[in-house]
Parts: C-alpha cells; sequence; structure tokens
C-alpha cells in the first residue's frame, strides 16, 4: 500500500523514498559510470567555456559581427544539448535492470524522474563550474597576448557575477532538458519491462 505522508517523503510500506536518497543514489550512479560521466562533464565543460569566453571577450557594435556572435552561442549550445541527451539516453539504457529493481520495490514514477534528472543536474553543475575557469583563463592568456598590460580596459569582465549565474543556470538547464525525455521514458516502463532491459 502507498500512502503518501508529506511533500518531503513518500512511504512505501516499510520503504521511505526521502529527497535525500535521490541525490545518494544519483552520486553513486555517477561513481560507477565514472567515463560516461567524465565524457558528460567534458561536454558541458567545453559547452560553458566558451560560454564564458564570449561573455567576457570585447565585442564590435557592428551588427553582421553580433550575429555572428549570437550564431555561435546558440550553435555551440545546440550541440552540447545532442551530446548531453544522446549520454543521458545511453546512461537510461544501461539502467533498465536498475530501474526496474526500483520500480519492483515500490519506487514511484516520480522518484524514477527525479533521481535521473537530479544525476544530470550534479553533471551540469560540475561541467559549468569547470567551464567558467577554463573559460576565464582562456580569455585571460588570450586578453594578455592581444592587448598585454592593459587587457583589462578592454575584456568584459564587468557584471562577473551575473555572467557566472548565467552560465551556470544555462548548463545545468541544458543537461535537465537533455535528461528530461529520457527521464520520463525510465519513469513510465513497467516494471517487469525494465528488469528484462526492454524499451
Amino acid at each position: 500500500m502507498i500512502r503518501k505522508t508529506s511533500q518531503a517523503e513518500w512511504e512505501i510500506g516499510e520503504l521511505a523514498l526521502k529527497p535525500g536518497l535521490v541525490l545518494s543514489m544519483a552520486f553513486s550512479s555517477l561513481k560507477i559510470r565514472l567515463t560516461r560521466t567524465f565524457l558528460t562533464v567534458l561536454t558541458i565543460t567545453t559547452a560553458s567555456g566558451f560560454m564564458m569566453y564570449l561573455l567576457t571577450m570585447p565585442r564590435s557594435d557592428d551588427p553582421v559581427d553580433r550575429d555572428g556572435w549570437l550564431l555561435m552561442l546558440g550553435l555551440c549550445l545546440l550541440v552540447c544539448a545532442a551530446g548531453v541527451m544522446n549520454t543521458m539516453l545511453m546512461s537510461v539504457a544501461q539502467r533498465y535492470r536498475e530501474i526496474g529493481t526500483m520500480k519492483c520495490l515500490g519506487a514511484l514514477d516520480s522518484f524514477v524522474l527525479f533521481s535521473v534528472i537530479a544525476e544530470s543536474a550534479i553533471i551540469g553543475a560540475v561541467g559549468s563550474i569547470a567551464g567558467i575557469i577554463l573559460g576565464l583563463l582562456i580569455t585571460t592568456l588570450i586578453g594578455a597576448a592581444e592587448y598585454g598590460s592593459g587587457m583589462f580596459s578592454y575584456l568584459r569582465f564587468d557584471g562577473m557575477t551575473v555572467k557566472i549565474l548565467i552560465v551556470i543556470c544555462v548548463g545545468m538547464s541544458l543537461t535537465a532538458m537533455g535528461a528530461s525525455i529520457p527521464a520520463w521514458i525510465a519513469s513510465k516502463m513497467p516494471p517487469m519491462d525494465a528488469m528484462r532491459g526492454e524499451k
């Protein structure tokens, strides 16, 4: 018998599924699948680094240059989103039996959905922070090579807090959106099909 005790936890017989448990399972899953996790983080790091680079390098007021800047940014985010979605689809496909076991033990669809999205959000946060560091490093090196000691008068380091928050939010949103479809598929799978590893 399933009864919802509060918004913070679901109680299924003797088994209580809490958000803390979801995050713990997400970290465990990331450690088990370390190679794929690293590749996904690398994808997000590259996109976030390029985005930070574009936000901090000097830009021309020419409309053609601005359109080219927006096009580069859009293509970067599109490629990153496609890579993350592909990785999350493979991740979910390899976890069908695990998901089936969880559902047989009483995990609700919302629990499965939240666990996959939580895993992707952790990847997005780590990749975004690494990308910010990489992007600022590249910007500083290129700025020093082009402008020398006066680079800070050319580079756009104003409003860095806002820019950092934008990059982190975009990185986490990309991974969450990339994981949303495979997470929804996984949450709707009948337990016996999942145990057999079927879609």
